[in-house]
C-alpha cells in the first residue's frame, strides 16, 4: 500500500475517533450554522460559531471531502492549541480525549512534512 494511500485511511481512522469523542462529550450535536457563517475568513471561523461547530460542520467536512477525493492531505496543522482553549472550561472527562484525538491529526499530519 502505498504511503499517500495509507495517510489517508489512519486520517479517516482518527476523524471518526474525533466524532465519537465529540458525542461523548456531548458537543456534537450543535447547531448547523448558517451559509453566512460557514463563509467566515477569520481562523476556526471564531467570530461567527463556536469551536465545536467549526469542529464538526468545517473541519471533519474539509478533511472528509479531501479523502474523498484522494486529494493530498495537508503537511501543517495546528488545531490542538485551540482545541485545548476552546475546551478549556468544560469539566466532562471526554474533553482531554477531544484534545488529545486533534494532537493525534495534528501530529500525523505534520509527521508527513518530515518525510
Amino acid at each position: 500500500m502505498n504511503n499517500e494511500f495509507e495517510n489517508h485511511y489512519v486520517l479517516a481512522d482518527m476523524l471518526l475517533e474525533l466524532e465519537i469523542a465529540l458525542r461523548e462529550c456531548g458537543v456534537w450535536e450543535c447547531d448547523q450554522p448558517s451559509l453566512e457563517a460557514l463563509a467566515s475568513v477569520e481562523p476556526f471561523c471564531i467570530d461567527t460559531m463556536d469551536f465545536s461547530q467549526w469542529l464538526r460542520f468545517v473541519m471533519i467536512e474539509r478533511f472528509k471531502s479531501i479523502l474523498e477525493a484522494g486529494a493530498t492531505l495537508p503537511t501543517r496543522c495546528q488545531i490542538s492549541p485551540m482545541a485545548a482553549e476552546a475546551f478549556k472550561l468544560y469539566s466532562h472527562g471526554h474533553v482531554s480525549r477531544i484534545v488529545k484525538v486533534i494532537d493525534n491529526i495534528d501530529d500525523h499530519l505534520n509527521r508527513q512534512n518530515q518525510g
